[in-house]
C-alpha cells in the first residue's frame, strides 16, 4: 500500500474510534439541565442519578395498572446538584417527543416529584415511559391527583430548563 493510502486509513480509523467514543458519551447522559444554574448546561447518566439521595415510593398512576414502586432522586435535590437549588424561576420540562410542559418552582418538594429511574427495582425502557419519569406519590395526597399535577409528570424526560 501507498503511504497516502495508509495514512488516510489510519486518519478514518481514529475518526470511527473519536465518533464512537463521543457518541457512547452522549448516550450516557439521560437528562440535560440548563438555563439558571451555576457553570452552564449540566448533563447527568443513570450514575449520576443513582449517586444523589434516593427517594422511594409505592403508588399508582392513571397511565399504569395497579401499585408500583418508583423510586430515583428528588427533583429538588437534583437542582441542588445543579447549583440551582432554591429558586423562584419556573422549571420547564422537555420528554423526548417534545411534549414541554411549564411547572411553577412552588412545586417542588423535599420529597416530590421525583425522577424515577426504577420501578420496582428495575431500569425501565423508553417503550415504558422511561428511562426517567418525573412523578408525585399520587395515592399519598388528593393535591397529588389535580389535573396540574398530572400535567408536571412528564415521563422519557430529557431536559429540564430553569428560568
Amino acid at each position: 500500500m501507498h503511504r497516502r493510502t495508509l495514512v488516510k486509513l489510519a486518519s478514518a480509523a481514529g475518526l470511527a474510534a473519536l465518533l464512537s467514543v463521543t457518541t457512547a458519551m452522549a448516550q450516557d447522559i439521560l437528562l440535560t439541565l440548563d438555563g439558571n444554574i451555576e457553570g452552564g448546561e449540566r448533563g447527568f447518566s443513570d450514575a449520576d442519578l443513582q449517586a444523589l439521595p434516593q427517594v422511594e415510593f409505592e403508588t399508582s398512576t392513571i397511565w399504569t395498572e395497579g401499585t408500583q414502586r418508583f423510586s430515583g432522586p428528588s427533583l429538588s435535590s437534583l437542582l441542588e446538584a445543579a447549583g440551582a437549588g432554591e429558586g423562584e424561576g419556573d422549571l420547564t420540562l422537555m420528554a423526548i417527543n417534545d411534549y414541554i410542559v411549564e411547572m411553577p418552582r412552588d412545586v417542588v418538594e423535599a420529597s416530590a416529584p421525583i425522577i424515577a429511574t426504577r420501578i420496582d427495582g428495575e431500569p425501565f425502557s423508553r417503550r415504558d415511559k422511561g428511562p426517567l419519569w418525573l412523578v408525585f406519590p399520587y395515592d399519598s395526597d388528593a393535591r397529588f391527583r389535580a389535573e396540574s399535577v398530572y400535567a408536571y409528570s412528564v415521563w422519557q424526560l430529557v431536559g429540564i430548563t430553569i428560568d
